[in-house]
């Protein structure tokens, strides 16, 4: 990922070549001017950056300075480390269509990435076990659709496996308790059929 620092609008426009092959933009509103909305806004207008992913960098006590017509899609207060940083820009990322669909999946503040096996939700890892998210890719890769207990065990599991349906529902137990926080819903259980993956759609 490469990320590019803005202090002020006069030096983005000495900075103006540089992004090329920036993947988002991170303004540090407690280093920069007081034209903090005029960078923004310049960076916006600009025809390679106006869909980059913009975040701003503020103190607690400086939270009522953001003002989100400035075009920023989302702040994170001061101090704060890299690695939050980075994903955080990962879910904007993929929430503004960045990260490549076939590498993964999004439904809300759910980030899937197939890939490298990681979950994240609101921009947080989410620590799944190999079966939980296997589980949960294969309901996620189709969504809407209602599999039973066994199709599932089939899928996930294998043919050889010799325990029961009871393990589809404590494993389905599991990941809502780590996926499903603050109201949100994603796995429906479909009364004497199984289990389904709300529809993005749907949500």
């Amino acid at each position: 990922m490469t990320v590019h620092p803005m202090a002020s609008a006069e030096l983005f426009k000495e900075d103006v070549a540089i992004p090329d092959k920036l993947d988002a933009i991170v303004v540090d509103l407690e280093r920069s001017a007081t034209d903090t909305g005029k960078l923004c806004h310049a960076i916006k207008r600009e025809r390679a950056l106006k869909e980059l992913p913009l975040i701003l960098l503020v103190t607690e006590s400086h939270l009522g300075r953001i003002d989100f017509g400035w075009g920023v899609e989302d702040y994170l207060t001061l101090p704060v480390s890299a690695k939050r940083l980075v994903e955080r820009l990962n879910f904007l990322m993929w929430k503004l269509h960045k990260i490549e669909a076939h590498n993964g999946f999004s439904c809300g503040t759910l980030m899937i990435d197939f890939e490298r096996y990681e979950v994240h939700i609101k921009g947080a890892p989410v620590d799944l076990t190999y079966k939980e998210f296997e589980l949960l890719k294969f309901l996620a890769m189709h969504p809407g659709k209602a599999f039973t207990r066994e199709v599932l065990l089939d899928k996930v599991w294998g043919y050889d496996y010799y325990g029961g349906t009871r393990t589809v529902d404590v494993h389905i137990r599991r990941l809502r308790s780590k996926i499903e926080v603050g109201g949100a819903s994603y796995i429906e259980t479909v009364r004497n059929v199984g289990y389904k993956f709300l529809s993005p759609s749907s949500k």
